[in-house]
């Protein structure tokens, strides 16, 4: 599937199988810890990162321009 090992199969039932270069089976889906309160939880998780969030901090830094991906993938194969 990619570089580094990583596979994918696909059952007959339709499930995925993935597994990790080393051999594991990864789960589906990671798991996840229950909170009672998931704002307060993510409010309490950010700050303990530093982080200040507000209305604008998801706003996407974009202009509406169209991008230029010959261009983008250019600069990320010059930079390895």
């Amino acid at each position: 599937m990619h570089e580094g090992g990583w596979s994918v199969q696909l059952h007959a039932d339709g499930a995925l199988a993935f597994t990790a270069s080393d051999g594991r089976a990864l789960p589906l889906e990671p798991p996840r810890e229950i909170v009672e309160d998931a704002v307060a939880f993510l409010r309490e998780r950010a700050a303990d990162q530093g982080l200040e969030l507000g209305a604008e901090t998801n706003r996407p830094e974009r202009d509406g321009h169209v991008v230029d991906y010959d261009r983008a993938e250019g600069a990320m194969i010059g930079m390895g």
